[in-house]
């Protein structure tokens, strides 16, 4: 579920999520006027295209996640809540590797489907919860999940399922956003207490490196502030971006734009 970094929220728990039914109507919009795949490539033209892009990715934060999976010809990535299969597609292709991809929901799977229909990638695509993934235990050999693990209402539980489906020496990327300073509530609720290296620990990864990069921040915000300055049709996915930035844009400083990486002990 590849997402930026604010959508339709719910209060749960520790923090707020998206329903499946939600984001369904958000990737259908997505879908009709590729509003946000085209700012991203506004921002930064280097970025592969076709790859259908539903977060705030910039070349730099792609090769990132393509170096630190180290993923290798005939194995097998996972794309944890993978949306419309663009970046998993790409990464798989690129390591001439095979592709699971699985999201909550059914619209996104659809178009992820039909992605990969046109891609010499093997791939398989499926609707289903993260925090439940479909898979067997010790069956991938890396995963990677863009953006997607802050919707889960549980992220421990998540973080399990991509430990329990990895292989022993496998390992996790995954991207997101933490708050530069733990709680502080000028923040949306999702993010005040965010701290992947305590989850993924918690989860039983070892080997935790969190990067940042400040150009990875410089795109999210600009893919933002581009967005304001296009018109828009009241309805269509771009007037949404454009209420998400009016609404994060005053507060986007406060958070450091990530990649984590983490291993399945080898023993």
């Amino acid at each position: 579920m590849t997402t930026s970094s604010d959508r339709p929220e719910h209060a749960t728990r520790s923090h707020q999520v998206t329903s499946a039914e939600e984001f369904d109507r958000l990737f259908a919009r997505e879908r009709a006027d590729n509003a946000f795949s085209q700012l991203v490539h506004r921002v930064d033209p280097h970025v592969p295209p076709g790859l259908g892009l539903f977060s705030f990715l910039c070349t730099s934060l792609l090769h990132h996640i393509s170096e630190q999976l180290h993923l290798q010809e005939g194995q097998m990535l996972a794309d944890l809540g993978c949306g419309p299969g663009g970046p998993g597609l790409w990464l798989a292709g690129q390591a001439r590797a095979a592709l699971t991809g699985i999201d909550f929901s059914a619209v996104a799977i659809t178009e992820a489907r039909n992605r990969a229909a046109h891609l010499p990638v093997p791939a398989v695509f499926s609707v289903a919860d993260l925090a439940s993934l479909p898979l067997p235990d010790e069956s991938v050999d890396r995963a990677v999940s863009l953006d997607a693990l802050q919707y889960v209402p549980d992220r421990t539980t998540a973080a399990r399922q991509a430990l329990r489906i990895l292989k022993p020496g496998g390992r996790l990327v995954l991207t997101g956003w933490q708050p530069r300073i733990p709680g502080d509530e000028r923040l949306p609720a999702r993010h005040r207490h965010t701290d992947w290296h305590s989850v993924l620990g918690a989860a039983g990864f070892t080997d935790i490196s969190t990067a940042d990069d400040p150009a990875w921040d410089t795109a999210y915000q600009e893919i933002y502030r581009q967005a304001l300055a296009v018109p828009s049709q009241r309805g269509t996915a771009l007037a949404g971006l454009q209420g998400e930035a009016r609404r994060r844009l005053p507060t986007a400083h406060l958070l450091r734009r990530i990649a984590v990486t983490a291993l399945r002990p080898a023993g």
